[in-house]
């Protein structure tokens, strides 16, 4: 078995994930994890595929063949750190670099970021501009939550953290 990992950006319609989906079993592939959205009018997705070594060549050469998409394929390393697996939330008022200033301090605890959505919109009352990440990580052995979220809450008064064990 071979694990492959596609990256493919392109102009978004309708029926894209379908179509992704039903080329990849048809090359015998099996899809195991994913993550894609819409940005500014381009369909934008990132899929772990699971394909028998003697189609793995028959699958790649139909993903870079799919017609306007720029597709990038690696082939999977192996398993993911080990640890203990938490879901992060963390909301503030929008400003300039609150994500890099999350993610040094998620850097700098040598904690693994497995998944990162992050979105801004307008307040439901006031109308000001919110910032919002939710993110999966991965805690290594000896490092501690309320470090964690000690350390975020300090970045900013009207930061909220919100961190689950999973």
């Amino acid at each position: 078995m071979k694990t492959l990992v596609a990256t493919l950006i392109g102009p978004d319609k309708t029926g894209l994930v379908r179509q992704l989906a039903a080329l990849v079993r048809r090359h015998h592939g099996s899809w195991q994890s994913s993550a894609m959205s819409e940005l500014a009018g381009y369909f934008a997705g990132i899929v772990e595929i699971q394909v028998p070594a003697e189609h793995s060549e028959a699958l790649e050469q139909a993903l870079l063949s799919l017609p306007d998409f720029q597709v990038q394929l690696v082939e999977g390393k192996g398993p993911a750190p080990h640890g203990q697996r938490l879901k992060l939330t963390v909301t503030a008022n929008d400003r300039v670099g609150i994500i890099d200033e999350v993610t040094d301090i998620i850097n700098s605890l040598n904690i693994s970021v497995k998944t990162l959505k992050t979105d801004s919109h307008p307040a439901a009352i006031t109308g000001i501009a919110l910032f919002e990440a939710q993110s999966t990580l991965t805690l290594p052995h000896g490092q501690t939550l309320e470090d964690l979220q000690t350390r975020l809450e300090a970045l900013s008064d009207d930061l909220v953290v919100d961190i689950e064990l999973i």
